[in-house]
């Protein structure tokens, strides 16, 4: 017999080579009782579930994902139906806040209009802002008409008053001596020397 070892070629050729024979012996009585395993996991498998605590969490998830599919089966079919929804209710709220606007005379430029064939919309910005402005500008005219309001209103005709005087056809000096009297009238003080009235050609 022979002291030599095993040449490292042939250690590799006789472990392939047994692992080989050894899988196809598995393999060969795996077959044989395959179906009895089959069979035990099928009968085994609610308990393994359950041991693993995962029950409920199947079931969520079972039920999200069946909601996904359906969503996303139904995507295109659903879009179109929330876009009438918008449509629509856009369209009764517009109608609404056009009566608004014609009863309260509301300028209607910046009104929020509605594009059928967006992908997004962004209406919602756009209708604040237009209600908050149509709000700032009611709330303005009550004031102007309320008793805190009344000095701010005589200074708007008063100024308007002067400005109309500045663009008449009266003579210079005169236009002066009226805007002096108007600016008395509102305690604004801008007396306008005697001099530069004289000075002023009469016509």
């Amino acid at each position: 017999m022979s002291n030599k070892q095993i040449s490292k070629d042939n250690r590799e050729y006789w472990q392939k080579k047994l692992s080989r024979k050894f899988d196809d012996k598995k393999s060969a009585i795996q077959s044989l009782h395959q179906t009895e395993i089959n069979e035990t996991t099928q009968k085994n498998y609610p308990t393994f579930i359950k041991r693993l605590g995962v029950e409920k969490d199947i079931e969520k998830y079972l039920k999200v994902e069946k909601e996904f599919n359906d969503y996303s089966k139904n995507y295109a079919r659903r879009l179109e139906e929330k876009r009438e929804q918008v449509k629509t209710f856009f369209q009764v709220l517009s109608i609404k806040l056009n009566n608004w606007a014609e009863t309260r005379q509301w300028d209607t430029y910046d009104m929020p209009k509605y594009d059928y064939d967006n992908k997004l919309y962004d209406l919602k910005d756009k209708l604040d802002n237009y209600l908050r402005e149509q709000c700032k500008l009611e709330t303005k005219n009550a004031f102007y008409k309320s008793k805190k309001g009344l000095e701010l209103q005589k200074l708007d005709e008063l100024e308007e008053k002067a400005t109309d005087l500045l663009h008449s056809d009266m003579i210079g000096s005169e236009v002066l001596q009226q805007i002096s009297l108007i600016a008395k009238q509102t305690q604004i003080n801008m007396t306008i020397p005697t001099d530069t009235i004289k000075s002023l050609p009469n016509g």
